[in-house]
């Protein structure tokens, strides 16, 4: 039996025996068995259950993290867009997908705004002129079609709610992760962070370094393995 298989080897009390069962009913053995498996591969030994358990919770509190700011960015591109072109939405240059949802709505910017998605919204600010485009606070790079590409993916990610830590992303460049090329979470926080205005960019960053802090007790104890921890110090 899978149980069987997960319980192997994993040092557990009973009363964290008791609670696993019950996250299994809502959270999934199949999850549990890929983040003990992970584990394993990622060179931790001695597996017990608060670390699976902390793995699952940091996770979660990571994507919570990241919706919040990638839907800052939402909201930031389109209260620009809106401001400078309410007044007539026509002198807008488009790309093919934003002009087919502007004339669907009759040049109703707002509709328009509120009905598109991250990949069209993002595509479009980046065909703006220079002098909107520097409203967006668009990152420097020569890579930045690719990178919006890895803010989309991962946008994807955390919307659908997939487990990240075990997730792959889109490549994306970042300065001082792997020779500036990676695929990482890590990279792709950094890529996302690099989206924002400075100030609300250093408060993800900070959000971030503190989701592996020992938050509410939920009865396991928080064992937090340093392998899965995503330091942006």
């Amino acid at each position: 039996m899978r149980e069987d298989y997960f319980f192997e080897g994993l040092n557990i009390d009973e009363l964290d025996k008791n609670r696993a069962y019950l996250y299994f009913k809502t959270k999934g053995l199949e999850k549990h068995i890929l983040i003990k498996d992970n584990l394993k591969t990622w060179g931790v030994n001695n597996i017990d259950y608060p670390m699976i358990a902390s793995t699952y919770r940091y996770d979660k509190r990571l994507r919570y993290i990241l919706f919040k700011y990638i839907s800052y960015i939402e909201e930031f591109y389109r209260a620009i867009i809106l401001d400078e072109y309410n007044d007539n939405p026509k002198l807008i240059e488009c790309t093919e997908d934003f002009n087919k949802r502007l004339q669907k709505y009759k040049y109703r910017l707002n509709d328009t705004l509120e009905n598109i998605s991250y990949k069209v919204l993002l595509y479009q600010a980046k065909k703006m002129p220079h002098n909107i485009k520097k409203l967006f606070r668009f990152p420097l790079t020569k890579h930045l079609a690719k990178n919006i590409d890895a803010l989309i993916s991962l946008r994807n990610a955390v919307m659908h709610n997939k487990f990240l830590l075990l997730c792959r992303f889109g490549i994306c460049y970042v300065d001082g992760i792997d020779d500036g090329k990676s695929a990482s979470l890590k990279a792709n926080i950094l890529n996302l962070i690099s989206f924002l205005p400075e100030d609300v960019g250093q408060k993800c960053k900070k959000e971030i370094n503190e989701a592996r802090k020992e938050g509410e007790n939920t009865g396991t104890k928080w064992k937090l393995p340093s392998v899965v921890i995503i330091d942006l110090e």
